[in-house]
């Protein structure tokens, strides 16, 4: 007779691995202030509202996120469902998954010719 087979519950997104890789994603975006104030957050484990600023930052800034950033920032917020802020960052997040990439123009300009007439 065969032991059934659980899956394991899934792992809880690590928190301060989040909060770092949402900086990274909103800081071209951030002012010199603003990232200063959310590296100390994350560095003395206040990550909960480096996350919360990091998230309103790039809605804010429409900054495009990853499908896969997007679920694990849906998946951390699961574990603090009843928190007053869950309900408004889940918003927000949702939001931010909605965003596109601007387009840029890529195209290269044609050299002119050496002595030739424009």
């Amino acid at each position: 007779m065969s032991k059934p087979t659980k899956t394991p519950p899934p792992k809880a997104p690590d928190d301060t691995a989040l909060a770092w890789e949402l900086a990274g994603a909103a800081r071209p975006h951030m002012n010199r202030a603003e990232a200063d104030h959310i590296y100390i957050a994350i560095g003395i484990g206040e990550t909960f509202d480096a996350i919360d600023a990091l998230i309103t930052a790039i809605a804010r800034e429409r900054i495009p996120v990853g499908q896969a950033l997007a679920a694990t920032v849906s998946a951390w917020l699961d574990c603090y469902l009843g928190q007053s802020a869950e309900p408004r960052l889940r918003d927000l997040i949702a939001e931010v998954k909605t965003y596109r990439p601007q387009q840029t123009c890529t195209a290269t300009k044609q050299p002119r010719s050496a002595g030739g007439a424009a």
